[in-house]
């Protein structure tokens, strides 16, 4: 009987056991019902999440020299693969370019902005090279390495001629002496933004002048022409 009672109160002992399984069980789900739960989502302060705004620029190269052409406003962010005559992306820089006689100097403006919608920017000059292809009669590299330049900002297109281009800043070249026309420059060019998203900024002026130095005296390169390229690239204004 002893042995048989022990085997009941282990048999009790395990059906307790299991029932407290059976409740802990049910006590688990009772508590997940009434979790409560917070999500929070990455907000920039509109209806949207984390964005970015627009950095755009656009140039502006006149029809005609000294500024007196149309406006041409336009997006040209690849190197051109042939001589264009069109007027957006093309500098004017006058008869005067095709007749160069050592000690002349040719003159063109241009402009640089931030467009409409776009934030401030800062460009830089940041590549000159020639346009690539055959060396031609019309795109003479040896034209193109006699040749000098100087670029300067802050010149009215009208002042951006013989004996009125004074003042503004050297962005490459000076005054005294023109460079290379492989030369580029780190300084910077400050573009504002629109005063609303649908005005763009304030144009920025600036003046190319070309020269045939005096001190050219190789007659191989008459009957000559040659394409320089520049281009212009702009990061987020600080």
């Amino acid at each position: 009987m002893v042995a048989k009672t022990s085997s009941n109160k282990a048999t009790k002992v395990r059906a307790l056991l299991a029932g407290g399984l059976v409740l802990g069980v049910g006590a688990a789900f009772t508590l997940a019902a009434w979790t409560d739960n917070e999500w929070v989502f990455g907000n920039s302060g509109g209806d949207n999440g984390p964005g970015t705004l627009t950095y755009h620029m656009e140039q502006n190269t006149f029809s005609n020299t000294n500024g007196t052409g149309a406006d041409a406003w336009s997006d040209k962010p690849n190197i051109p693969t042939v001589p264009s005559s069109a007027t957006d992306g093309a500098l004017t820089f006058g008869a005067i370019s095709a007749a160069l006689k050592p000690g002349d100097t040719a003159y063109a403006p241009m402009q640089l902005r931030a467009a409409a919608g776009s934030e401030a920017l800062t460009a830089t000059l940041a590549e000159a090279v020639k346009l690539g292809g055959t060396d031609t009669t019309t795109n003479s590299l040896a034209l193109y390495n006699a040749l000098t330049y100087r670029a300067v900002q802050g010149v009215t297109p009208a002042n951006c001629a013989a004996g009125t281009l004074t003042g503004g800043t050297d962005i490459v070249g000076s005054a005294a002496a023109g460079v290379p026309l492989t030369t580029v420059s780190a300084t910077p060019i400050t573009l504002p933004k629109g005063a609303d998203a649908a005005t763009a900024g304030s144009a920025v002026n600036i003046c190319f002048a070309i020269t045939l130095p005096s001190a050219v005296t190789d007659v191989t390169l008459q009957g000559k022409q040659t394409v320089p390229l520049w281009r212009f690239t702009s990061i987020v204004s600080s």
